[in-house]
């Protein structure tokens, strides 16, 4: 855990990051009142009703909802947090309350992967103004920021990437177990929102061999193949833990 001294100084040398953030968040305030009539793929809300149902012990007619869903294979580890909000407030049917409440909770998703963008590239150059205009590029592209509101698909998935990114560099960074089990858990929701993520996983494992075949001794080959394999095992127990479509053959289906 982080002290409370050390994350005060951390905000005071970042007050920029921190003042964007409160920007793009009144404006995000603002200007979602003119989304509230606009879905994008409604049925993606039965990508988290199904594994809710099915967790909450809705047997076999769950069951057999869920593994009938045309997109039952990404995407659950963000509808069925947004369905469970939706029902702890009872928002029923697709009014505009609901709307409103889905979109908000997207479009804070999209800022979020905003700030992995600035504190990555604040990570690789070293200033923060730099980080800043990077973010901002990020998050003001006019039709992804649009899509942010509604479209629950391809902005998280962005998003998560670039959380994924940033914990994939801290983590060839820091060189730690425990860094490259968190970059996994980051990859494994990442293929969740969407199996294009495997490209990071397959890349992370490909520098992982590299750095293998290049260690030096027997023990910084030990620590190289242990962080790969807790890499693996992290994104893969992840993914499958996230995704209730996989749990009763989990090979079977990922291969679907």
């Amino acid at each position: 855990m982080i002290p409370a001294a050390s994350a005060a100084r951390r905000l005071r040398r970042h007050w920029a990051l921190v003042a964007v953030c409160a920007a793009f968040l009144l404006g995000g305030v603002l200007a979602i009142g003119g989304y509230d009539h606009l879905t994008y793929n409604s049925g993606q809300r039965a990508v988290g009703r199904a594994p809710l149902d099915y967790l909450a012990g809705g047997g076999e007619r769950a069951f057999d909802q869920l593994h009938h869903l045309h997109d039952r294979y990404y995407g659950a580890a963000l509808e069925t947090p947004l369905v469970l909000v939706e029902r702890i407030l009872g928002l029923d049917g697709l009014d505009r309350d609901l709307q409103l409440v889905r979109h908000l909770l997207a479009h804070l998703f999209f800022l979020s992967g905003g700030v992995f963008c600035y504190l990555l590239a604040y990570r690789l150059c070293g200033s923060r103004a730099l980080a800043l205009v990077a973010m901002v590029l990020f998050l003001l592209h006019p039709r992804i920021y649009a899509y942010s509101f509604f479209n629950t698909k391809e902005p998280p998935f962005l998003a998560m990437f670039m959380v994924s990114l940033y914990l994939t560099h801290r983590a060839f960074r820091r060189e730690t177990l425990g860094a490259f089990i968190l970059c996994g858990a980051g990859v494994g929701l990442l293929v969740n929102l969407r199996v294009m993520g495997l490209v990071l996983f397959a890349a992370v494992l490909a520098l992982r061999a590299l750095d293998l075949a290049f260690a030096e001794g027997a023990d910084g080959r030990r620590h190289v193949l242990l962080t790969g394999v807790g890499f693996a095992l992290a994104a893969m127990l992840v993914h499958y833990a996230s995704l209730p479509a996989l749990w009763t053959d989990p090979l079977g289906r990922f291969a679907e």
